[in-house]
């Protein structure tokens, strides 16, 4: 008679992201996104730095960009929008995006150029933050926990080959991420430790 598999076990791990972090997440991917500008010289516009905050329920990203050539345009720009995960888990994005141009040091001219379609479709889609690494380093974390015994006679083993985010809340200064890691994973009853110290009569 085959025996009965082991029950299988999924870990939910709670997962804090500062806002700074998460800034630094945004920018790696978006510095490296230019854009080529509607004019003559065709110099092309670049990402400085992205800094994220709450903003209610919705997230804020403050993005500095900087131009090349001897436009030398420099301007910052407001993106606010809701969080929102991909299907995996992995990659978070703002909807319902607004975009307002910080006005300072900016000439008419400048505000209507940073206000074509195109510009503002690029900067849209700097809304976006990779949280593949930060999730491989969580998932790392994890694995060195394990075996792992959450309570006397329960002990959780495996290997975990993967973390998805399946829930995101916004605080005043972070972001809080409910992850669930997958892969082969068992729990492990052990009779005596469930067991009251008099045992059963």
């Amino acid at each position: 008679m085959t025996p009965d598999p082991p029950p299988t076990a999924s870990l939910t791990l709670p997962l804090r992201l500062p806002y700074s972090e998460l800034s630094k997440l945004a920018a790696a991917w978006a510095v490296e996104q230019t854009f080529t500008l509607p004019l003559p010289t065709a110099p092309t516009l670049r990402v400085t730095s992205i800094q994220l905050s709450a903003a209610g329920p919705r997230l804020n990203a403050a993005v500095s960009v900087q131009s090349s050539g001897l436009l030398g345009l420099k301007a910052t720009f407001d993106l606010s929008g809701k969080p929102v995960l991909d299907q995996a888990g992995q990659v978070l994005t703002l909807d319902d995006v607004a975009l307002n141009t910080r006005k300072e040091s900016l000439s008419g001219r400048l505000l209507g150029l940073l206000a074509d379609a195109r510009v503002t479709a690029y900067l849209t889609r700097l809304a976006r933050m990779d949280l593949g690494p930060r999730l491989a380093q969580v998932r790392a974390e994890a694995q060195a926990r394990l075996p792992f015994s959450p309570l006397d006679g329960i002990e959780i083993m495996g290997t975990v080959t993967q973390l998805a985010v399946t829930g995101l809340e916004m605080t005043p200064d972070a972001l809080l991420l409910t992850a669930v890691a997958g892969g082969d994973l068992h729990v492990t009853l052990k009779a005596g430790g469930l067991l009251n110290p008099g045992g059963l009569r």
